[in-house]
């Protein structure tokens, strides 16, 4: 235990304690007397770290059980990667080969007004030639009744085909544009009714369906040379039957303002030629009209691609 020290609390010194000594030999000051302090030292510290030898790897023991292979390097790229995941839909396969209901209901339509459209040229054609035939000689009644009968009948069904066929049409060009601008996360900017207006109004959509197919082919990256070949001779080709259907219109209107036989004659063949473009330009676009739906069918049903951190 430490012994009791003088202080001098003005010259600041301090001695060991002596018995009878009061005043500081320096000053003269008086002097104090401090107590020891009866606090334990504290214990050693013990280092903050401890320092452990191990054996080399190649000494160390082999480990138990079998061994795993070691792994290779991580792999590492100099640039970002242009290549992705691809998230493949369920029943792609069932997808792609259904046809949409619209174009089956227009393939339909189209080939029920091919065959009607035939029919009533081979009639018309017949009139005709029973007309040439009556020019140098008669006919019995019963030909003419008949043969004027069986005119009006077909001429009144292919009026509903051509009609059913033309709405089957404009529902099918709604669809499609639909599905196209969904497929590019767009919302259609036309509205329903004109879309559907421009496609079955008579002469108008020579101009108006081939717009707006050309509309939803231009959202999607489906497009190419082929399918705009294919929308060019359809939109040339349906002219084509308008032009002919507009002028067999004029000669038959004009017939039935006139007595002349001749104006008559000329009017039933136009409208047999028309009869009969009509019925082949039916088959012919059903082929087309299946191209087109099953491109739109590819860009709607098309996997998505997603980047991945490499």
């Amino acid at each position: 235990m430490p012994a009791n020290l003088d202080i001098c609390p003005s010259c600041r010194i301090q001695a060991p304690h002596r018995e009878g000594r009061t005043i500081c030999p320096r000053c003269g000051g008086p002097l104090t007397q401090s107590a020891p302090s009866r606090r334990p030292p504290p214990p050693p510290r013990r280092p903050a770290l401890r320092w452990t030898a191990h054996r080399p790897r190649e000494a160390m023991p082999a480990p138990r059980g079998p061994r795993r292979p070691e792994k290779g390097p991580t792999p590492s790229y100099a640039y970002n990667p242009g290549w992705g995941l691809l998230d493949v839909p369920e029943k792609v396969v069932e997808v792609d080969s259904r046809v949409p209901a619209a174009t089956a209901a227009l393939t339909r339509a189209m080939e029920l007004t091919c065959l009607i459209l035939g029919a009533a040229a081979v009639v018309h054609g017949a009139r005709y030639v029973i007309a040439v035939v009556n020019r140098t000689r008669p006919i019995p009644a019963w030909i003419d009744w008949l043969s004027s009968i069986a005119v009006l009948v077909f001429g009144v069904m292919s009026l509903i085909a051509v009609v059913v066929a033309i709405v089957s049409f404009g529902r099918w060009v709604r669809e499609v544009r639909v599905r196209s601008f969904a497929a590019a996360t767009f919302l259609d900017p036309r509205p329903a009714w004109v879309v559907f207006g421009l496609a079955v109004t008579p002469l108008v959509n020579v101009i108006g369906a081939p717009w707006m197919l050309h509309e939803a082919a231009r959202v999607t990256d489906a497009d190419d040379g082929r399918l705009m070949r294919i929308r060019l001779r359809l939109a040339v080709a349906w002219a084509l039957v308008n032009g002919v259907a507009v002028l067999a219109l004029i000669y038959r209107v004009g017939a039935w303002s006139t007595n002349s036989l001749q104006v008559d004659a000329d009017a039933l063949a136009l409208v047999t030629a028309s009869f009969a473009v009509s019925a082949v330009f039916a088959r012919w676009a059903v082929t087309r009209i299946e191209r087109l739906a099953g491109s739109h069918s590819d860009v709607e049903e098309r996997p998505l691609r997603r980047l991945v951190a490499a």
